[in-house]
């Protein structure tokens, strides 16, 4: 998949936590219609957009139907949706059903003067996340093969501390090993991921750290045991632009 526009318009989505059956809530959300309103909402705010990311934890009971809906929330968009798997996700099941006609799993997003690549940190039998080496080296090929374009690195557990103690527990474990890739690689931009349920954008040098609320519920912020917020569901424009900057803001759908 490619594209060739200087600017590249994005939608971030992440966490909406579907089911088998819809209208089943999660945390007191009825997830599904929770992702009707958030891509309604996105559709209404902006008629041109090249891609979609979807970082994980598509599915919460590990449903093909999960992800049959999912793919057809998301084909209404008519643009490539690149998805990759989060700790609630089931990674072959997701693989069948979100790779292909315009879905693409994990691998890399090529564009004009960018690219994405899609990191999988799904460990089993675990909450965190971990990237093994072959993600490692392959992550660390890809940016010297394509040294000359800016990366947006996309994953779905956070590679740094949230500053909440029981969230902090189930990060990326080898978030070090990515952080020394990131360091030798200069085209590296951006950092993007889901999992926490919050929104956070901060500078780390020439590199951009955001995390992106789910588009069902959210965790409160800062706090030491899980704690629901009351913030409604939310998503991300990003616009990456030829000159290696990133305009970006979440939108709540109380806005």
């Amino acid at each position: 998949m490619s594209n060739a526009r200087k600017t590249v318009q994005l939608l971030h989505l992440t966490d909406p936590h579907l089911f088998a059956q819809p209208g089943t809530e999660l945390r007191g959300v009825d997830t599904h219609a929770s992702l009707l309103s958030v891509v309604a909402a996105a559709k209404a705010q902006r008629e041109q957009i090249d891609a979609i990311v979807a970082t994980g934890d598509l599915v919460q009971d590990e449903s093909r139907d999960g992800y049959r809906h999912f793919r057809r929330i998301l084909e209404s968009f008519d643009v490539p949706v690149y998805c990759l798997p989060g700790n609630h996700d089931a990674p072959g099941m997701m693989r069948e059903i979100l790779d292909g006609d315009g879905f693409q799993y994990c691998g890399v997003a090529l564009f004009d003067k960018w690219f994405i690549p899609m990191l999988d940190t799904f460990w089993q039998g675990h909450a965190g996340g971990k990237l093994d080496e072959n993600a490692l080296s392959g992550l660390e090929a890809t940016l010297e093969e394509l040294a000359s374009k800016y990366a947006l690195i996309a994953l779905h557990h956070q590679p740094i501390p949230m500053g909440s103690r029981w969230l902090d527990r189930v990060g990326l474990t080898n978030a070090g090993r990515l952080a020394e890739i990131v360091e030798r690689h200069h085209n590296v931009r951006g950092l993007l991921w889901g999992h926490v349920h919050q929104a956070s954008d901060r500078g780390h040098g020439r590199v951009r750290l955001m995390s992106t609320p789910s588009t069902c519920a959210q965790f409160l912020p800062d706090s030491a045991e899980f704690a629901v917020d009351s913030r409604p569901p939310a998503y991300r424009w990003l616009e990456l632009h030829p000159d290696g900057g990133i305009s970006t803001r979440v939108v709540w759908l109380e806005d």
